[in-house]
């Protein structure tokens, strides 16, 4: 991902941090969707899986494009995915690394897709790269090793025997979000290679129209997390997600809007809703984003927690904001 210029936000930190329960119970709160009054939940998730899922991905070291690495990280979400019901496709897309990388030629890169088929027409995505920066020995523990497993664990509790009630719903993994090192993020040529092809194709064949709304995390692991909901981001879905947090006691969770580039924006440009859910404070500065400081320390349990719990409980007023869209 990469952003535009932003000022010093506050962060959260560790004291307040509020722990919530693993079990689905309602709270009293309400949320706004289109005016309507929707209650919030707190929703299931198990934060110590997503965390297991996130200390294997680490151990399978830097997982760039076109790599061993790539491979095996694929495996390892089927096998966790596959035996409870979600069907999975490999789209398979040519990233070309520009003139200056330290790689040189084009890349087979894979986007991967989980899919739970719903009574309801349309579908929600939830979204998430799973390849590390472009850069040797990179391992890549928050960006993206915390949104991926976060989307694994996501893959857990919303498994089912048979169609689900209300919208499909797809899990995507994009491969190829981070630019070849060491030239810099470009939105045209060295970027966003997974989502710009997949949006690209599903404009042409019309299947873009069925996406009811796309959520991407990215970022989501730091231990001491403030989340931005990317400024461009729709309304209705920022709104959901900030009251359903405030419903849930995570008031200081969102910390602010601001304007990041990331794989949300190839589908917000060809008219899908979607918000970029990312902790774009990554050490003091951003200091260790992109760089060997991106380690399992500089992460927690409780953050994956924490952002799995709020995506969680906000689902169902997503899809019910979401459904009627659709028919316009």
């Amino acid at each position: 991902m990469m952003h535009s210029p932003v000022h010093k936000s506050m962060r959260l930190t560790s004291a307040t941090i509020i722990p919530l329960l693993l079990c689905a119970c309602s709270i009293p709160a309400c949320l706004f969707a289109d005016g309507e009054d929707v209650e919030v939940a707190a929703a299931a998730f198990d934060g110590s899986r997503a965390w297991h899922d996130l200390e294997s991905l680490v151990a399978l070291g830097p997982r760039r494009i076109a790599t061993p690495q790539s491979t095996a990280t694929r495996a390892y979400i089927r096998e966790q995915l596959e035996p409870l019901g979600w069907e999975f496709t490999e789209l398979t897309f040519t990233a070309l690394a520009p003139a200056g990388a330290k790689r040189q030629g084009e890349f087979i890169g894979t986007n991967l897709l989980a899919r739970r088929a719903g009574t309801a027409a349309g579908e929600l995505w939830l979204a998430s790269h799973y390849d590390t920066f472009d850069r040797p020995r990179f391992i890549g523990a928050n960006d993206a090793g915390s949104s991926t497993a976060v989307l694994i664990e996501l893959g857990r509790q919303l498994a089912g025997s048979g169609p689900r009630t209300g919208m499909s719903v797809v899990l995507c993994w994009f491969d190829g979000e981070e630019p070849f090192y060491p030239e810099p993020w470009d939105d045209h040529n060295n970027s966003t290679f997974g989502s710009r092809w997949l949006a690209e194709q599903k404009h042409q064949d019309g299947s873009i129209r069925d996406i009811g709304a796309l959520i991407l995390l990215d970022m989501v692991g730091d231990k001491q997390l403030g989340i931005s909901i990317e400024s461009m981001s729709s309304g209705w879905i920022r709104s959901i997600f900030e009251r359903t947090a405030n419903g849930l006691d995570y008031k200081q969770l969102f910390v602010d809007r601001r304007e990041i580039k990331d794989d949300h924006l190839p589908f917000m440009h060809k008219g899908v809703p979607t918000a970029d859910l990312i902790d774009f404070r990554f050490g003091p500065g951003n200091s260790w984003w992109h760089t060997n400081e991106d380690t399992l320390e500089k992460c927690s349990q409780q953050s994956l927690q924490t952002i799995g719990t709020v995506v969680m409980s906000a689902l169902p007023a997503l899809e019910k904001a979401a459904i009627p869209r659709l028919k316009r």
